[in-house]
């Protein structure tokens, strides 16, 4: 048989179908194809939406059953948890279902009719959208985590696209060295930081910068201007990153006023 591999852990799924011979079928089935997803199944449907706990990541049901249908099932679950994984397993599939179910939010559609193989596309299915799902949640969190950083550092940060120059994101201290609010720096271009006559200058060592992997880290005191038009010395560190497949620039500025 196909093997699939677990990877990060169990996949915690809760199958749903009134067919008790067939929900033996499947765990058997689906604990040789990939014994990183870890079956809870039930024959009543109802009760699916209040065994739907923290573990669970991902339901899979048949359609056709006596006291709800697939689709029924999916709309009731999609009522409190809009993002849950939830894939019909069904043999009583037609174009219509498949509709409805799509209207619904269904993650996927897989036939029981295809044998061995169906169980393996069923375990790839699942797979594939716990995994997703992870992953969105791990970049979430990777977002969340990063502004929390970002907002309580003592010095500028600014965050600016890699491709053409515009400041994207701001830190409170940003605001208060540059004298104006988030909404007034987003947008700009990094040079219009700085004063006129080295503006050329930055741009090119940005473009450098842009380009490579690397930090850089400009010892040389610089200037940047606060919006009643005087200067402030500062130092620049910066580094390239990349966040939700997007290349940035994190530039650090650090006040040299108290230095003096």
């Amino acid at each position: 048989m196909k093997s699939v591999g677990p990877e990060e852990g169990p996949i915690r799924v809760l199958h749903v179908d009134d067919d008790e011979a067939f929900l033996r079928l499947t765990e058997s089935s689906l604990s040789e194809i990939d014994p990183g997803l870890d079956l809870r199944q039930t024959s009543d449907p109802t009760g699916v939406p209040d065994r739907i706990d923290d573990e669970v990541e991902c339901v899979v049901s048949d359609h056709q059953m006596p006291e709800l249908t697939g689709v029924e099932l999916l709309k009731r679950v999609r009522e409190v948890h809009p993002d849950l994984p939830f894939v019909l397993f069904t043999g009583q599939g037609s174009e219509q279902v498949a509709s409805e179910a799509i209207s619904a939010g269904v993650t996927d559609y897989v036939s029981k009719d295809g044998g061995l193989e169906g169980f393996e596309l069923l375990a790839t299915r699942v797979r594939g959208a716990v995994e997703q799902r992870r992953l969105e949640e791990s970049l979430a969190a990777t977002r969340e985590g990063y502004e929390k950083l970002l907002e309580t550092a003592p010095d500028a940060i600014l965050v600016v696209d890699a491709e053409t120059g515009d400041l994207l994101q701001v830190n409170s201290a940003a605001e208060e060295l540059f004298g104006r609010s988030r909404e007034e720096l987003r947008g700009l271009h990094q040079t219009e930081l700085h004063p006129k006559r080295d503006r050329e200058y930055y741009r090119g060592v940005f473009e450098e910068h842009a380009g490579s992997d690397g930090v850089l880290r400009d010892k040389r005191e610089l200037s940047v201007v606060h919006a009643d038009g005087h200067e402030i010395p500062v130092e620049i560190s910066a580094a390239s990153l990349e966040l939700d497949d997007q290349r940035l620039v994190q530039a650090i500025f650090r006040d040299l006023r108290d230095r003096r």
